[in-house]
């Protein structure tokens, strides 16, 4: 697959108008909110549109195979669910794919992969494909609601927990020492990200066209500034996904993986902090109260984490403090406090 930094993305105000008024037969995959959404901004309508539920394999596949094969393309319009399935449709049936993200605040939008799942648990992938181009439409991006798009935010700034992670495992000892050349890349890029991305709103506090490119290209150059090492294991991710394994719904994805940093680096007692001034200057929900996280839903999630992580494939943050320190019992509670007082 290309890089995320070699992906073609396109950006402008009646992007989507314009390019769609080229366009022959095509199908569309996409959800009911995003649809009704973007359906005004395609000049040329297509021949049918599958409506995404979820991952899960089956589903997938059957909405693929309802869907005409004698058109040109398949463009994915939504979130990274419905990006995702338009990824999936486009292999399945040998077609190229084109993406138009309602919202900037997945990797869906410059990764080509999709996840092999069963439910909510995903075991490796079940194709990759690389689209042909992304459309970012400012006009239709900015139609959702704030808190959708900062959240891609969030999905960067998360990286602070592997930082986390890996300072705290150097003062324990059981890992090398802390590299701070190795992290320079990452803490730039953070630092970057919070002197420069408030100062794109608009007088009010909104998101401005601006606002949404600097979102978008702090997303596809994450996978670069990335620190990737195996003293930093980075379990944000992980407790996404447990999180809606453990409790069987969804939340929002940049949202999850900022609450997961935010509990890792309080956990390691790394400057909890700080990451939570970041994440406030730069409008990202990761509060509970905020998400509608009930204490028991999170509970949950912490309690099933390091047997979710362990079963996982690869396995690869079963050295994450929340493995070998489980966050249960009066630990928990002491930060579910701290998280209703933050």
């Amino acid at each position: 697959m290309k890089p995320a930094r070699e992906y073609d993305i396109r950006y402008g105000n009646q992007l989507v108008q314009g390019e769609s008024a080229g366009w022959s037969r095509y199908i569309v995959i996409s959800t009911p909110t995003a649809w009704q959404t973007a359906e005004p901004f395609f000049t040329v309508k297509p021949v049918a549109v599958g409506m995404n539920q979820w991952l899960d394999r089956t589903h997938l596949e059957e909405i693929a195979d309802s869907l005409p094969n004698d058109v040109d393309m398949v463009v994915g319009v939504g979130g990274g669910r419905a990006l995702d399935h338009a990824k999936y449709v486009g292999f399945r049936k040998g077609l190229p794919v084109v993406l138009v993200p309602t919202i900037v605040s997945t990797g869906a939008i410059i990764h080509g992969n999709c996840g092999n799942w069963t439910g909510r648990l995903m075991n490796g992938f079940v194709c990759e494909i690389d689209p042909e181009y992304v459309l970012v439409d400012y006009e239709l991006v900015r139609l959702a609601p704030q808190r959708l798009n900062t959240a891609g935010i969030g999905d960067v700034l998360c990286g602070y927990a592997g930082l986390s992670e890996w300072r705290h495992a150097t003062q324990l000892g059981i890992e090398p020492p802390f590299d701070e050349e190795l992290a320079r890349t990452t803490i730039e890029h953070h630092a970057y990200i919070v002197e420069n991305f408030p100062a794109t709103f608009d007088s009010e506090g909104a998101l401005t066209d601006a606002s949404v490119r600097f979102i978008m290209e702090a997303v596809q150059q994450r996978d670069d500034k990335m620190l990737r090492h195996p003293s930093a294991p980075s379990a944000d991710h992980a407790f996404c996904f447990a999180l809606e394994y453990a409790n069987d719904r969804l939340w929002i994805h940049g949202e999850e993986t900022a609450l997961g940093a935010v509990i890792i680096a309080w956990h390691s007692e790394q400057k909890p902090e700080v990451l939570v001034d970041w994440l406030d200057r730069c409008k990202v929900h990761f509060r509970p109260r905020q998400m509608g996280i009930s204490k028991q839903e999170l509970q949950r999630c912490l309690e099933i984490l390091p047997k979710w992580i362990e079963d996982a494939p690869g396995g690869r943050n079963a050295n994450s403090i929340l493995c070998h320190t489980p966050l249960v019992g009066p630990r928990f509670e002491a930060c579910w406090e701290w998280l209703e007082n933050c």
